[in-house]
């Protein structure tokens, strides 16, 4: 039995058995211009190594990670910790990244009773999981991630630290917007401190 860890790239289990008593980490992102992808490679790092750290056996820990496209309520469902990574696009998450929360969002809860009774609820099947954030931006990056932020409340997700906001410090013109990033050394370095964290959170 192996843990499948990824650098963006979408992975799937083939062996259930693999799956039995392990922790597996759902990483899934969107990236326009490159910089968000890095971020998501970084994270994953991070989580591995304080997995690997903390000597954790290999069939005991996975890392799943999706472009926001091909990633489905079922993955999330599958997992017990979350990364997220995206960037800002207008002030807002990115059309992919959102797609995939408006296709995964209410197929992640749990009805409770006859709709219409006075007694009816819908519980989130993710309460209590931990999370983490990271965005990819120009000059702000608050809107998207109170856009995300508010959707992990409402799967009731427990965020292990603060949303990470890389700003790329570029001038917002159409040239710098569109082109290709590339993140510094320490972006990258906080980006693998909030993979580790969220993985020590699901590991202990």
């Amino acid at each position: 039995r192996k843990a499948i860890f990824c650098s963006g790239a979408s992975r799937s289990f083939s062996d259930e058995k693999a799956c039995q008593g392990h922790k597996r980490l759902l990483l899934v992102y969107h990236s326009r211009t490159g910089l968000a992808r890095q971020m998501a490679d970084a994270l994953e790092t991070g989580a591995r190594s304080v997995a690997e750290e903390m000597g954790i056996p290999p069939g005991m820990f996975s890392i799943v990670c999706k472009r926001a496209s091909e990633a489905t309520a079922a993955d999330v469902l599958q997992a017990e910790g979350y990364l997220f990574c995206a960037p800002e696009n207008l002030a807002s998450i990115s059309g992919e990244m959102k797609e995939f929360f408006d296709r995964s969002y209410y197929s992640c809860f749990e009805s409770l009773g006859t709709p219409g009774d006075t007694r009816y609820t819908e519980v989130p099947l993710t309460l209590g999981r931990p999370f983490g954030l990271a965005i990819a931006a120009g000059s702000d990056g608050t809107g998207a991630a109170r856009q995300i932020e508010r959707i992990c409340g409402g799967w009731r997700l427990q965020t292990v630290a603060d949303t990470l906001i890389v700003r790329n410090g570029l001038t917002q013109t159409k040239e710098n917007i569109l082109a290709e990033k590339t993140l510094s050394e320490e972006a990258e370095a906080r980006c693998k401190e909030l993979g580790g964290l969220l993985a020590a959170t699901l590991l202990l």
